[in-house]
């Protein structure tokens, strides 16, 4: 593969008028590195902002206040500084990082209990979070425009079909990097390599950098931020159910030294396909239909996996 030295930038407003060109630039960025920058998308700034606020204010309560949300097996809930190892193989220490994660809204109401902060703002993080469900459902259908997938075998619609927002394991996940941590935390990378689990990601990024990407799957780059650009990523289940054709890129979080006195802010948004999906290759003619090792996952099998892995949950 050549080397890859920047993540390339694709203008959504052209999605609704030229849905193919949209598609193929799409297609390029997935199968070379795996990553893109999403502008000119109908999630409003303001929206994004508040979010950003709302976020600020749960990660400034008492620390007792928090673990009262902790979060277990069902991926909803607090993530304590170092509760988490994205890189469990080579990692020391967790990662230099809080979260929360909001699992997709269910008749209005949200999955389980959320501290007062969020509880305030329950509607606005709702329609947040359906936002980015529908954002993320144009990604998919320009992955299937793309890949050719027959429209007997659901065309354009193939993977909306098997992403429902409704009952979904997604997650709008707010993350906090507190400043100070390298006199403790001796390693500068703040969140380990690691590729995210699920179908795709969105990822809002505010006033300091951080994520790097491991381009060509060697070397790693910065991925700067770009005001409005919404930073998009294939995860595990994609790669897999395209066979490997779609890249699920290594990325990590870093801080370097001009921004040790700074948080850092920032938050992601995971899509997941319902659970019971079989992530057998896809009907693309560009996707090998041959299984490798001979075993085929459900994406809630694979997601539960990788989970487990990282936090550590208790059986």
């Amino acid at each position: 593969m050549p080397s890859i030295h920047s993540i390339p930038i694709i203008d959504f407003s052209e999605f609704k008028t030229n849905p193919e060109k949209v598609a193929q630039d799409v297609f390029n960025a997935c199968k070379s590195i795996g990553f893109f920058y999403m502008v000119n998308h109908d999630i409003p700034a303001k929206d994004i902002d508040k979010a950003f606020e709302v976020s600020k204010s749960f990660f400034d309560l008492p620390r007792e206040e928090k673990t009262r949300y902790k979060i277990s097996a069902n991926n909803h809930g607090y993530s304590e500084l170092l509760g988490q190892k994205l890189d469990p193989e080579n990692q020391r220490q967790g990662d230099h990082k809080e979260g929360f994660n909001l699992r997709a809204f269910e008749g209005g109401k949200p999955y389980a209990p959320i501290p007062a902060v969020f509880q305030e703002h329950a509607e606005f993080l709702e329609r947040l979070s359906k936002s980015c469900h529908n954002a993320a459902l144009q990604i998919l259908e320009a992955f299937a425009i793309a890949l050719h997938i027959p429209t007997e075998q659901g065309g354009k619609h193939f993977f909306v079909g098997s992403h429902n927002y409704e009952g979904s394991e997604n997650v709008l996940r707010f993350l906090k990097y507190p400043r100070g941590g390298e006199s403790e935390y001796k390693e500068p990378v703040r969140a380990g390599a690691h590729s995210d689990y699920g179908s795709v990601t969105l990822l809002f990024q505010k006033d300091v950098p951080g994520l790097e990407v491991q381009a060509s799957r060697t070397e790693w780059i910065a991925a700067p931020l770009i005001p409005g650009a919404i930073t998009v990523n294939v995860g595990d289940q994609m790669e897999l159910w395209t066979n490997g054709l779609f890249k699920s890129t290594m990325h990590r979080v870093t801080f370097l030294p001009e921004h040790n006195h700074l948080d850092r802010y920032s938050m992601p948004y995971f899509v997941q396909a319902n659970s019971d999906t079989s992530l057998a290759p896809i009907p693309s003619p560009y996707v090998d239909q041959t299984v490798k090792d001979g075993a085929i996952y459900t994406a809630g099998e694979h997601l539960q996996k990788r989970l487990a892995a990282s936090h550590g949950f208790e059986k």
